[in-house]
């Protein structure tokens, strides 16, 4: 079977606008972006299968665009991502980076666990435990703060990989202030003409589940991640696995959610995750050729 092969990725930086970014690309009467955001396919163990493949087709609404999209930010960490892009393409996609202040961004992924009821250490136990956790020997982990702000480091597999004129890198903190003429930015970095104005968009905001207990029990039981409920996995059809999966998903009730609101990170926390993040800040500046002078922690 076919797969469909998008010739545009967004590849991270999670926590820093790539829902954002997804939404305003999918404007463009000439871009068609994944209806779902995240299908984790190309980095998936078993994503040549053929009922993987047609489900992922079936996330491309219009194959006849100029550009087809996705946004999946684990595919900034995952080397099998890089190894398979180059195995099925013979003509490299496109790649568009929105990256946040590391600080900023390593914050706002913490409490977003805490929001899912994912973290219950605090702020800096947390961040020494992942520090304590080399991310080449542990492998992908959602709560991974710090290792996941590490621009210079990932990006730099990227470019040694592909040609430097395929990835575009801009920042929330663009997105923000100049949201249009970032957006424009992109655009003609897709060879596509700019547009005069924009919808808006709703954000992707911090959010608290009001059931997170009960949200993560329902979930991996219908995964069967439990001892008790792996049996199930031989006695459901895939087809009434997947539809308890939407089901879940589109329960109103345990994804029910407030706003979450959370405290300013103190100054000397800010200075001690500034000097985690210097070198690697560094790197990214060399590698792109660009200042990031909009995060004033790393101005030269």
């Amino acid at each position: 079977m076919q797969i469909v092969k998008p010739n545009l990725f967004i590849p991270g930086a999670a926590k820093s606008g790539t829902t954002s970014l997804h939404e305003l690309l999918d404007l463009h009467p000439d871009i068609c972006m994944s209806t779902i955001k995240e299908p984790v396919y190309w980095n998936s163990a078993d994503y040549d299968l053929p009922k993987n493949v047609n489900q992922y087709n079936n996330i491309f609404k219009n194959n006849d665009a100029k550009i087809i999209g996705e946004s999946t930010t684990s595919y900034m960490f995952y080397p099998e991502f890089i190894s398979r892009i180059k195995q099925h393409y013979n003509k490299d996609p496109k790649f568009i980076f929105i990256l946040r202040n590391p600080i900023d961004r390593c914050y706002s992924h913490y409490h977003w666990m805490v929001g899912r009821g994912q973290e219950e250490l605090s702020f800096k136990e947390s961040m020494i435990n992942d520090l304590n956790r080399p991310f080449e020997k542990y492998g992908y982990l959602p709560n991974y703060y710090y290792h996941f702000g590490r621009y210079g480091y990932w990006l730099n597999k990227f470019y040694q990989v592909f040609e430097s004129n395929a990835i575009k890198i801009i920042t929330l903190e663009q997105l923000k202030n100049n949201r249009l003429q970032t957006i424009n930015e992109c655009f003609r970095f897709l060879e596509l003409p700019p547009l005069e104005n924009m919808s808006a968009i709703k954000s992707n905001p911090t959010v608290k589940l009001k059931y997170p207990k009960l949200y993560h029990f329902i979930r991996k039981t219908a995964l069967g991640k439990y001892k008790f409920t792996k049996p199930a996995k031989y006695f459901l059809s895939s087809e009434k696995i997947e539809a308890i999966k939407v089901t879940l998903k589109n329960d109103t009730l345990l994804k029910k959610s407030v706003p979450l609101e959370y405290p300013k990170l103190n100054e000397n926390d800010r200075k001690w995750l500034q000097s985690l993040y210097h070198d690697d800040v560094e790197q990214l500046k060399t590698i792109t050729g660009q200042s990031f002078n909009a995060w004033s922690d790393f101005k030269s």
